[in-house]
């Protein structure tokens, strides 16, 4: 399926802000508004934005409709999403793949959203963007090179960029499109009609909260799924608070995993729940050069 690229955000246009998964606390969800109209940008909240269904931001099929909806309505330039926690893929039976695809624009998340990230690139042929949300990151302040990625890239002003990755786990280079996301989400897809498709592509992988064994046990479970088989390569990002008391620890297993991997493997990419939060494009062409550590997009994600 060709990837469609969305419209660049121009100043003054509209951002709709969505709940997918968890209830929003109202103060953040206000502070990182304020960032987006400081920003240069509108800001239009989902109706039901603040409804509440114990933890999740209401009932899953009227967070389906709000998503939708900002989809379909033209003076919606792009969709951004509150934040993550659990209830995304609640939507995917909500949701009609063929309507959203007449409509592509930017949709920007992580966590629980990387559910949506790779089911509108898969069955939408829509480009999304790996990156920071309204109550969370834009709320808490991105930092500066973060910022400038996120705002440049989205507007088409930083149509390519290199990025330097800490570690090298299995040198090499590959083109592909990613996709990818948070390893506790992905694995949730395995087995049902959303199962995630990482053949041919850059797979992203990061993290939060994961003690080194169920790290382990994930990535086991992704290998046994042939999903980590015939990858062009691998970028692992910020594994927040996944360090464990014992001996055994993240790194020590990544080694192991990917030491005579077929494909280039790094890790440490500023992305996901770390302290940096660079926005990273799904489904337009990257690179990994792992022999000189480098990740490079290598063409604009917006048309």
């Amino acid at each position: 399926m060709p990837v469609h690229k969305p419209r660049p955000l121009q100043p003054g246009q509209t951002i709709g802000v969505v709940a997918t998964a968890g209830c929003v606390d109202g103060d953040r969800l206000e502070t990182g508004v304020e960032a987006i109209r400081r920003a240069g940008f509108k800001a239009e909240l989902a109706r039901a934005i603040r409804e509440r269904k114990g933890y999740l931001a209401g009932a899953e099929a009227e967070r389906a409709k709000a998503l939708a909806e900002f989809f379909r309505r033209d003076d919606i330039s792009a969709v951004f999403c509150a934040r993550g926690g659990f209830g995304s893929i609640q939507l995917l039976s909500h949701l009609d793949a063929r309507v959203i695809a007449r409509h592509p624009k930017i949709f920007v998340g992580y966590s629980d959203v990387s559910i949506l990230l790779n089911w509108l690139l898969g069955r939408c042929g829509m480009a999304t963007f790996h990156g920071p949300m309204v109550a969370m990151d834009l709320a808490q302040g991105l930092a500066r090179r973060s910022a400038d990625f996120f705002w440049g890239t989205l507007s088409g002003k930083k149509r390519t960029w290199e990025v330097k990755v800490d570690r090298v786990v299995r040198t090499g280079r590959a083109e592909a499109g990613m996709m990818g996301g948070c390893l506790s989400i992905l694995v949730t897809t395995l087995g049902t009609p959303f199962e995630i498709d990482t053949a041919g592509k850059l797979l992203f992988l990061e993290d939060v909260g994961e003690k080194p064994y169920r790290i382990e046990r994930m990535l086991t479970h992704l290998r046994m799924a042939g999903k980590l088989d015939a990858l062009a390569g691998l970028v692992l990002g910020s594994f927040t608070d996944c360090e464990g008391e014992g001996e055994r620890g993240v790194g020590e297993i990544v080694q192991e995993f990917f030491h005579d991997a077929p494909y280039p493997v790094v890790a440490g990419f500023p992305a996901g729940h770390g302290e940096e939060n660079f926005i990273l494009p799904f489904g337009v062409k990257m690179a990994l050069d792992a022999g000189n550590g480098i990740l490079s997009l290598l063409e604009s994600p917006v048309a």
